[in-house]
């Protein structure tokens, strides 16, 4: 830890400032459960080596996928007619966050996604102030999100309290206790869910908490980043659950309290 002339301390490494009282003592204020897992080092140096991974894991699925010299690689058997080795594919998608979707385009390279951007064709994402932009605008969630198909951790399979199942054995328990529950009525059941801004998926899980099916169960759409708060606000403004977009086009002044709407807020691409 380093000492400039006024007394303030620098922190040189991420393990040096793990390592100073005030970061302990808020650990173990904010977070008294997890607090071990960041000052134990070995733990600590797992988490650290997971991150490592899954960046380089994802560095390398960006690399040219053109042949080595000595590579041998086996053509296909029916070759797929929009997929040429080497060259990146499009794939228009759509990433929900907080009940708000936002248009995407997938970069990949014979099969594996290694690149997303906005899609300039979305209202949501448009190509920014650029003439010759190809992509839409994307925030770093968006950016981010791709690492999750290359995390080491990433659950390959079905797992019952911490063991490994076969789908096969998965879909036999689920039917038994479904037809179980159904004869309750569905009570007991309790679907929990992200928030659900499809139409078609909104519509399959109403029809699953009918009188003909479960009518007594439970859904519940729960997210760490959750926009509850301006849903409420909106229903005491217009009456029903609305979601709100700004138009700031004609405002001389804008005073945010609590609201980073040019990061976080519906139609901050925009």
């Amino acid at each position: 830890m380093a000492v400039d002339s006024e007394g303030r301390r620098f922190w040189r490494s991420l393990e040096e400032y793990l390592e100073t009282p005030e970061f302990q003592e808020m650990l173990h204020r904010e977070f008294p459960e997890q607090a071990s897992e960041w000052t134990n080092p070995v733990t600590r140096r797992r988490f650290l080596t997971l991150m490592g991974a899954s960046l380089a894991l994802m560095g390398l699925n960006g690399c040219s996928t053109q042949p080595a010299p000595r590579e041998k690689i086996m053509p296909y058997v029916r070759q797929p007619e929009e997929i040429v080795p080497g060259k990146k594919l499009l794939f228009a998608t759509a990433m929900p966050l907080a009940g708000v979707a936002t248009g995407l385009l997938v970069e990949s390279h014979e099969g594996r996604p290694t690149r997303i951007d906005g899609n300039p064709l979305h209202p949501a994402s448009p190509p920014g102030s650029r003439d010759d932009a190809e992509v839409g605008s994307s925030d770093l969630l968006m950016q981010a999100s791709i690492l999750s198909l290359y995390d080491p951790d990433r659950s390959q399979g079905v797992t019952y309290r911490g063991q490994p199942r076969a789908w096969n054995e998965m879909l036999v328990e689920l039917r038994r206790a479904l037809d179980k529950l159904k004869s309750q009525g569905g009570e007991g059941l309790y679907i929990l869910t992200e928030t659900v801004g499809s139409p078609t998926l909104a519509a399959q899980l109403n029809e699953l908490l009918d009188d003909e099916h479960f009518p007594k169960a439970k859904w519940y759409q729960y997210e760490p980043v959750s926009r509850s708060n301006v849903l409420q606000g909106a229903k005491l403004v217009f009456d029903e659950y609305v979601n709100t977009y700004y138009d700031f086009t004609k405002a001389d002044v804008v005073l945010s309290l609590d609201a980073d709407f040019l990061l976080t807020g519906a139609g901050a691409l925009r």
